[in-house]
């Protein structure tokens, strides 16, 4: 009896490896495959930097807005500063952790899509939003990515349609406004779906009261650091005044249009249009088929995702302004939306399975390898970071004004010349007055404070662009240039 009892174990121990942990370790893999080969690109985005700063300051023991100031909720410089503090405050350990979270949320997408696909296809499924990520612009880490964990995880628990389950969806959701206040907009739609679907009851107010408590911890902390101003104006009035002056819409669809479509023939967004389009055309086609299919999807739970992907994509429009990485919230539910539409609505359904599958075969295969290739050269790689080279020539006791590339601060382990991390935000007078003014009455900065710190003459500037933009003509006449690599140059002031 014990040697037939002994197999069965076996084999259960060999099934539950292959349905439960084989799917998330290969998940694993493929994040990190197509996600490590940018590893030697040390800045791909700005704001990444700031990001980075941000979490340094939190790691040495200040809260944001504290010690350093950027135009972002807290949460994702508290997870960044975390970071730091489990595993060392690292250039590296901050890529990783974006790695990390485009797996956890690629996890997080598979479990989601098993309530509408299968097991295969929801694997699928994740591995095409790991695909979407895959492209440069998606590398650094980005507020998106935490936000965009948060709100999955909030869906996942509000699956679980208990009333602990909504109260958790709440809090989750909370704390994705808190790292991107776009967010606010997937707030508000499930408030109003659910109000719709439940009226007054249990489940909608557990909602609102866990999606609270988030909020009412950070105010109860920042009340007792004496800056609660400083929180509500960095969190919630300054954002705003920021997407106020951005574009009117109308100039904001035609630089958009133009940015996302007219860049590149090959550009990820111009397939999702060609994909729009021959959705349209099998409407047009049999318009009757096409909703009695379309119908057998509008269950609850793939509401829950609509209502999620159009309330992101509305507030994207609603901010005024386009970047490619704002994509990347969008990025789990168009893969979910892709997968469910080959299953109900594509007739030859495996050989578009087949298709899709090659398309990412393709795409991973020279990320795989050159992301095995960093790999294993990660220490010269590292040696040759542009900006940290600089940090031989520069005396970190000295004054320092980096306009660009301001990862040199982290490395330096020193704070900018201002609280502002945004290296020209203060030169940008004009196009920054009313969130200039803000800084001012906070306390971060005082009036022309970019004529103050050039009058100063700070011992060093590290520049690329900015030196043309920021600095007054002739103004480098007092400086010597010391050392420069490709764009970036390092002047010193004379003596």
């Amino acid at each position: 009896m014990i040697e037939i009892i002994k197999p069965i174990k076996k084999l259960s121990k060999l099934i539950n490896f292959q349905y439960i942990f084989l799917p998330i370790v290969l998940l694993f893999l493929f994040s990190f495959l197509t996600q490590f080969y940018s590893i030697d690109q040390e800045v791909i985005d700005w704001d990444e930097s700031d990001f980075i700063l941000m979490g340094q300051s939190f790691y040495k023991g200040n809260l944001p807005y504290i010690e350093l100031w950027d135009l972002k909720p807290p949460m994702h410089f508290l997870l960044i500063g975390l970071t730091f503090k489990t595993f060392g405050p690292t250039f590296l350990v901050a890529r990783l952790l974006g790695d990390f979270l485009v797996f956890v949320t690629s996890v997080l997408v598979f479990h989601i899509a098993r309530h509408s696909l299968e097991r295969f296809e929801s694997f699928l499924a994740s591995s095409l939003y790991i695909s979407f990520v895959s492209f440069e612009f998606s590398q650094p880490t980005m507020t998106e990515y935490t936000s965009t964990f948060f709100i999955l995880l909030g869906i996942f628990f509000i699956y679980k349609d208990s009333n602990t389950g909504y109260f958790l969806g709440g809090i989750f959701v909370s704390l994705s406004i808190l790292t991107r206040t776009n967010s606010a907009f997937v707030f508000l739609f499930f408030i109003l779906f659910l109000y719709k679907k439940f009226g007054i009851k249990k489940k909608l107010i557990n909602f609102i009261f866990g999606s609270a408590i988030p909020l009412l911890v950070l105010v109860i902390i920042y009340t007792s650091q004496g800056a609660l101003k400083v929180f509500l104006y960095s969190v919630f009035l300054i954002p705003l005044r920021n997407t106020l002056i951005r574009d009117n819409f109308f100039e904001f669809l035609k630089n958009s249009f133009q940015g996302i479509f007219l860049d590149s023939f090959f550009s990820l967004p111009l397939w999702i249009l060609i994909f729009s389009l021959f959705v349209i055309f099998l409407l047009l086609r049999n318009s009757k088929l096409f909703l009695e299919n379309l119908a057998t999807l509008n269950t609850n739970k793939n509401q829950i995702l609509i209502i999620t992907f159009f309330a992101l994509t509305i507030s994207i429009l609603a901010g005024g302004r386009f970047f490619y990485h704002y994509l990347i919230q969008l990025f789990p539910f168009l893969a979910i939306f892709i997968f469910l539409f080959v299953k109900q609505f594509i007739n030859s359904e495996n050989l578009m399975k087949f298709i899709l599958i090659m398309i990412m075969v393709i795409n991973f295969l020279p990320l795989g390898l050159k992301s095995i290739n960093n790999l294993q050269n990660y220490n010269i790689l590292e040696a040759n970071y542009k900006i940290k080279k600089f940090t031989d020539f520069i005396d970190k006791d000295e004054e320092l004004l980096a306009l660009d590339n301001h990862l040199i601060y982290f490395y330096l382990e020193t704070k900018p010349l201002t609280p502002i991390v945004h290296p020209n935000t203060i030169f940008k007078n004009e196009e920054y007055s009313e969130i200039i003014n803000d800084l001012i009455d906070l306390g971060y900065i005082v009036k022309n404070q970019s004529m103050v710190i050039l009058d100063n003459f700070p011992h060093y500037i590290l520049c690329a662009s900015e030196c043309k933009e920021s600095l007054p003509e002739n103004y480098l006449n007092e400086y010597q240039l010391i050392h420069n690599i490709d764009d970036i140059n390092l002047y010193k002031l004379r003596s």
